[in-house]
C-alpha cells in the first residue's frame, strides 16, 4: 500500500511531491527548442529519441521524402578528385534534410511533449 501523499506543497517532500507539481505554460520559445532539440538529435545519432524506440528514424525519412538522385549526385562528387565540391553538396543536402524535418515535426505530439517537459524543468529553477 502506498502511502498517502501529506499534501505539504513542498516540492522536496518525498511523499507529495509528484502530486503538487503543476504543468507550466509552453512558450513558443520552448517549442523552437524543442524543434531544434529533436533535429539535432535525429541529424546526430540518426533517430529521434537516441535510446529505445525511435519517434523519428532517419533512414526511414530520407528513404521516404528525398529522391534517389542525390545519392548519386554525392556518389559522383566523392568519387571526383574536387573534395570541395563534395563538402559544398554534402552541407546543402543537411540544409535540406534539416529544413524538411523541421517542416515535418513542427505541429507534431512528440514536440510538445518535449516543449513541456523543456517548460516544466525552465519553471522548476
Amino acid at each position: 500500500m502506498s502511502p498517502e501523499p501529506c499534501l505539504c506543497g513542498a516540492d522536496d517532500c518525498k511523499r507529495c511531491f509528484p502530486f503538487n507539481r503543476q504543468a507550466c505554460e509552453i512558450t513558443d520559445d520552448d517549442r523552437a527548442d524543442a524543434l531544434d532539440s529533436i533535429v539535432e538529435e535525429v541529424l546526430d545519432y540518426g533517430s529521434f529519441p537516441k535510446h529505445g524506440r525511435a519517434q523519428i528514424d532517419l533512414y526511414e525519412f530520407v528513404a521516404d521524402n528525398l529522391d534517389t538522385s542525390y545519392a548519386f549526385e554525392l556518389v559522383v562528387a566523392a568519387l571526383s578528385t574536387n573534395k570541395q565540391a563534395l563538402e559544398i553538396r554534402i552541407e546543402r543536402l543537411h540544409d535540406m534534410v534539416e529544413a524538411m524535418l523541421k517542416k515535418d515535426i513542427a505541429d507534431t505530439d512528440m514536440l510538445e511533449e518535449l516543449a513541456q517537459e523543456m517548460a516544466d524543468d525552465k519553471g522548476q529553477i
